[in-house]
């Protein structure tokens, strides 16, 4: 794929293959070599001019989740560039809103397959918050994954 020379993350789609070969490094990948790496519904695929920035957005039927959560889904986020991963997640949330108008926006981060002793700092650092239970408790899906999500009020305009 050929695109501009450019600093800025640009739109792109989930057969873009050099975002492909990006996924096949994220621990989220179903199916490493695929063509597709994201799954069914609308989806918004973010990346760079250089091949270092994967975004992928999900906006699924709420009908659908089986995990009840609403909103726009970063469903993949990989960051290999010298750029700070929350600015990236800042610009890519203004790029979901443009499409999309304003939502909630959550994500899963799986602890055991990272490198961090803080699990989803980088969303973190762009005001995204750890759900958490009426316990205080860090609430953790059934695959042993972190939820964290940033409520509409919070948006772009609050970092």
């Amino acid at each position: 794929m050929r695109l501009a020379f450019t600093d800025e993350l640009i739109v792109t789609n989930h057969f873009d293959g050099e975002m492909s070969m990006l996924a096949d490094r994220h621990y989220s990948r179903r199916t490493v070599g695929a063509r597709q790496f994201l799954y069914s519904g609308r989806k918004l695929v973010i990346r760079d001019a250089a091949g270092d920035v994967l975004f992928g957005w999900l906006y699924p039927r709420e009908d659908m989740r089986m995990d009840a959560q609403t909103g726009y889904n970063c469903a993949i986020f990989r960051n290999e560039s010298s750029r700070r991963s929350s600015d990236i997640i800042l610009e890519c949330e203004a790029i979901a809103f443009e499409k999309w108008g304003p939502n909630r926006l959550y994500t899963y981060v799986d602890p055991a397959k990272i490198r961090s002793a803080n699990p989803g700092y980088c969303f973190k650092q762009a005001g995204w918050k750890t759900v958490r239970r009426a316990d205080g408790s860090v609430h953790v899906s059934q695959a042993g994954q972190h939820l964290l999500y940033k409520p509409l009020a919070l948006g772009r305009q609050n970092k």
